[in-house]
């Protein structure tokens, strides 16, 4: 087995989001193909020194690429030793970020909310790129209950129907399938009627077209359906700063608001829009301020 093949079994078996596994598999592939280029015949992941992975990083440096994807790339290479059982070596203090020049990067994110007018345009342009109907539904799911794109690409007809008691009689809604890392969560409902609106036209979509799911991608698999989603998103004019993911920052914005017209201090806010969204409410402050924008407001 060469390298290469251990360390993708091992990046597989290391679990995660599909999104997760595959940078880390693409990562793993790059640096085996940096060091063959190098001619360093490392054959086993026990036998990778610190120097190698300098020599990878200074390589990725000369690329021109920037500082927090060098951050992710050596996230993506530690997860792997470790999972190796080599976490002492994944750990070691010539790899950390401050050794290799990486620290001190800020984790804003680049993308920005997207505004209703700009949702209506783009749903309109969807659904001319697609006439199914089927990535518009998952479009509005995401923007109507915050969900994730896996999250909103997964639901059957069972699930849908569920979603539609739960938002009526509990306003949440349980998402078991496509959440990171396996995990159920709980989801509020903020809004009941744009909430029911988008889970009813999902269940119309499905009945439709009388398919499992919303969006079917050429090979038939979840990858494929999840390209294709985002392929004709771009289409539509949702990429860079405006990417699909704007449509939960949007939906995050909207929460700020609902739980602070309902009396919620700023800091009991910021926790309760993460929880929804699946960071935990420890990490509240760094969901809405780095995430969503809410800088200005005081604590």
């Amino acid at each position: 087995m060469s390298l290469q093949d251990e360390m993708l079994r091992i990046a597989r078996d290391a679990g995660g989001a599909m999104r997760t596994r595959e940078h880390r598999e693409r990562v793993v592939k790059e640096f085996c193909r940096c060091l063959r280029e190098r001619n360093i015949q490392t054959r086993h992941v026990g036998d990778i020194k610190v120097r190698l992975i300098k020599t990878y990083i200074d390589h990725l440096r000369e690329r021109g690429l920037g500082q927090r994807t060098l951050q992710n790339t050596m996230a993506a290479l530690r997860t792997v030793l470790t999972a190796a059982g080599r976490g002492p070596f994944a750990e070691h203090r010539e790899l950390s970020n401050a050794a290799l020049g990486l620290s001190g990067v800020s984790r804003d994110g680049t993308h920005e909310a997207i505004d209703d007018a700009h949702y209506q345009e783009a749903w309109a342009q969807v659904l001319q790129l697609d006439p199914t109907g089927g990535v518009a539904a998952v479009m509005a799911l995401q923007r109507k209950l915050g969900l994730r794109a896996l999250e909103a690409l997964r639901p059957r007809a069972d699930t849908l129907t569920r979603w539609e008691q739960e938002a009526l009689k509990d306003g949440a809604i349980h998402v078991i399938e496509g959440t990171k890392g396996g995990r159920p969560r709980k989801q509020s409902v903020i809004d009941q009627e744009g909430a029911l609106e988008s889970i009813r036209h999902a269940q119309q979509v499905l009945t439709q077209n009388n398919t499992t799911y919303l969006i079917n991608g050429k090979s038939g698999t979840l990858k494929s359906a999840y390209d294709r989603y985002h392929r004709i998103l771009r289409k539509a004019g949702l990429r860079g700063a405006r990417a699909s993911h704007g449509l939960r920052y949007a939906w995050a914005d909207q929460a700020m608001a609902f739980y602070r017209a309902r009396g919620y201090s700023l800091r009991e806010t910021l926790a309760l829009v993460a929880q929804d969204l699946g960071h935990g409410d420890g990490r509240g402050r760094y969901v809405a301020q780095v995430y969503y924008g809410h800088r200005r407001e005081g604590a």
